[in-house]
């Protein structure tokens, strides 16, 4: 049998999501940058965000185990992590990079930033995943 990784949360998650996507609890940071969102279902108040985020989501919630993915959306780069507590789903959000969308100079090396900063996200995890893969071979220490 595989012991259990418990997941330190060293942050208040930004947003706290009930089973049916509604938003139940923000973040004061998020509150700042996004304003009142509070009873909103997570789709309504983000338009077109439903195909990118949901199938990681529902991942998370069918599992019952945090998952961690980087994503475009908006003119953002983040790296979200979806954690689930009971019936609630708790994300965490990180801004890694905005797009510069001024001039097709400004778009093509802001692209090629972020292409840097995803693959520097994929190595970490590859390396993450490998540690806890030996920590569990090992006894879990």
């Amino acid at each position: 049998m595989v012991p259990a990784v418990a997941v330190a949360v060293d942050e208040p998650p930004n947003l706290v999501l009930d089973e049916d996507y509604r938003i139940v609890e923000v973040g004061p940071a998020a509150e700042a940058a996004l304003g009142p969102l509070r009873g909103r279902n997570l789709w309504d108040a983000f338009p077109g965000s439903r195909p990118l985020f949901h199938p990681y989501y529902d991942k998370a919630r069918r599992t019952g185990e945090p998952v961690e993915f980087v994503q475009f959306y908006d003119g953002d780069l983040g790296h979200i992590r979806a954690v689930p507590e009971g019936s609630r789903l708790l994300l965490f959000w990180e801004l890694l990079h905005r797009l510069d969308i001024l001039t097709l100079e400004g778009l093509r090396a802001s692209l090629d930033q972020a292409l840097a900063l995803i693959e520097e996200f994929d190595a970490r995890l590859r390396r993450d995943r490998v540690k806890s893969t030996l920590r569990v071979v090992e006894g879990g220490r």
